[in-house]
């Protein structure tokens, strides 16, 4: 079980920045897979020790993480992570709209990739690096993180569109598209385009990706329940229709990826708190 501490950011912030948050961990010799099937969340992750190796899903080739990745959202089983050593990560969790509304790239150039984050934030990404690494605790390290984003909020502006992926959030992808369309007083298409730039991946497929993460949830949620009505809590047609989504976006049925998900199985502690304009955390 890996521990995982969070911190909400401040409220100026809060529509960017879903949270700032804290792995460590020490394996020694051990080395534990953990598989990455399909996944919404967009993060810039900070490598402060050891850092992950990952090995391609398809080719079994293995890598090394640069010491800062920018990730984008994942639309099927790419790479499988092997942890191992010291571990020491810092986490930026953005919002589905947050890392295009900050940085102006379209979300589609983070989609089923994972880049140094240097290569595409600019050599101010090995500072901040250094300065995370030396300030030790999540909090002193959110604080770091906010200071810097802080100054790119004056280029930010309200889109309906955070709003639409927020409702599709909401409620695991159980959302026409066309209702928030016309929520957001766009056509279909031009809301479809706008979407997939803002977020990385076309509405339709958001809303497969957040119905799979919404079983996976359930499940480990109610482990004695059976998969069918797992199937029906999530909003699949039927058992069968799950278990397809299962292997299109992660290779596996459903027992498959929760027997190799459960090694590497993260514990989220209760957040610790959020920061405040005078950036103290407040709980």
């Amino acid at each position: 079980m890996f521990e995982v501490r969070s911190l909400r950011p401040s409220p100026r912030l809060s529509a960017y920045v879903r949270a700032f948050e804290a792995r460590t961990q020490r394996l020694d010799a051990q080395v534990v897979l953990r598989p990455l099937p399909a996944r919404p969340e967009q993060f810039l992750e900070f490598y402060l020790a050891d850092r992950y190796r990952v090995r391609d899903a398809a080719t079994g080739a293995v890598d090394t993480t640069p010491a800062a990745v920018l990730v984008g959202p994942q639309t099927f089983r790419r790479v499988d992570v092997l942890l191992a050593g010291d571990l020491d990560l810092f986490t930026i969790q953005f919002t589905p709209t947050g890392f295009h509304a900050l940085f102006g790239h379209p979300a589609t150039l983070l989609t089923d990739q994972a880049h140094a984050a240097d290569a595409v934030l600019g050599r101010e990404i090995a500072e901040i690096g250094e300065r995370l690494q030396e300030a030790g605790s999540l909090s002193r390290r959110a604080l770091i993180a906010e200071a810097w984003l802080n100054r790119r909020l004056d280029t930010c502006a309200p889109d309906p569109i955070a709003w639409a992926a927020r409702r599709m959030e909401a409620f695991h992808g159980g959302v026409r598209v066309a209702d928030l369309a016309a929520a957001a007083d766009l056509g279909e298409r031009q809301f479809e385009r706008r979407f997939t730039t803002a977020v990385g991946v076309s509405p339709k497929r958001y809303a497969r990706i957040l119905r799979f993460r919404s079983a996976l949830r359930l499940k480990g949620e109610e482990a004695e329940s059976g998969w069918a009505a797992i199937a029906q809590a999530a909003g699949y047609v039927d058992q069968a229709h799950m278990i397809h989504e299962f292997r299109a976006l992660s290779g596996e049925t459903p027992q498959q990826l929760m027997r190799a998900l459960a090694p590497a199985r993260e514990r989220h502690s209760p957040e610790v708190g959020n920061l405040q304009s005078t950036g103290s955390p407040v709980a």
